[in-house]
């Protein structure tokens, strides 16, 4: 039996961290304040970016890319990272809604789940359309060579004694759909990675563009402070 999981960056436990962090939700305005921006003239114009590095005009300015450059590389960059976290909101399980982890999901589902939601999730799983994920729950429970429902047979009463003959069983199979669920919806994980990154990157242009800047203008002075000392 084959094991098939994704690389760790293209599932839904992942995404959340670049998607869906704090600074992606703050970066959700920056579109609106940045059209004010750069599609205003006035605007455009008053921001400087040579100010920073105390540039005059008459002097050669020391960035790689241009200052519109720059304000269009945010905006649009910003607003890649925004999408991302649209599609991420839309299109992630419900399951990385109420638990971040796999232990944590299988100790919700022994607190909370049903027997018919068990039930379900089993047959989901034993379905010939499942993609095997985890070895702990095909291997070690016995169950690489054949795909039989465990608690398929129990009433919806007798929860507790379904728990008790088959607890590990039920915390290994409640792993394996939680990962499994980690991996579902390809192409909305793909597109919201890709425009994640993109994103970044976009973003990461001009803060590194404007820090070789004054680094470059913190050593001029330092070295022209040390020259007129000695």
């Amino acid at each position: 039996m084959n094991f098939t999981k994704d690389f760790f960056f293209l599932q839904w436990d992942f995404l959340e961290k670049i998607s869906n962090n704090q600074l992606s939700k703050l970066i959700g305005i920056v579109p609106l304040v940045g059209y004010l921006i750069l599609f205003n003239d006035e605007m455009a114009e008053f921001i400087s970016f040579d100010y920073i590095v105390g540039r005059g005009s008459d002097e050669a300015s020391p960035f790689f890319v241009g200052p519109l450059s720059k304000l269009r590389l945010v905006f649009f960059g910003s607003l890649l990272l925004f999408i991302s976290n649209v599609l991420f909101q839309i299109f992630r399980p419900k399951e990385l809604r109420m638990a971040r982890d796999e232990f944590t999901f299988s100790e919700l589902v022994r607190e909370n789940f049903s027997v018919y939601e068990l039930q379900s999730m089993e047959a989901s799983i034993h379905s010939k359309n499942w993609i095997p994920r985890l070895e702990t729950f095909w291997v070690v429970l016995g169950q690489a060579r054949q795909r039989k429902p465990v608690v398929s047979g129990f009433r919806f009463d007798v929860r507790a004694s379904m728990f008790r003959d088959h607890g590990p069983y039920i915390y290994h199979l409640s792993r394996e759909w939680w990962v499994g669920c980690m991996h579902s919806r390809k192409p909305a994980r793909w597109f919201t990675f890709c425009l994640a990154i993109l994103g970044y990157l976009m973003l990461a242009v001009p803060s590194v563009d404007i820090m070789q800047a004054v680094i470059c203008d913190f050593v001029e002075t330092a070295l022209l402070f040390v020259s007129m000392s000695t």
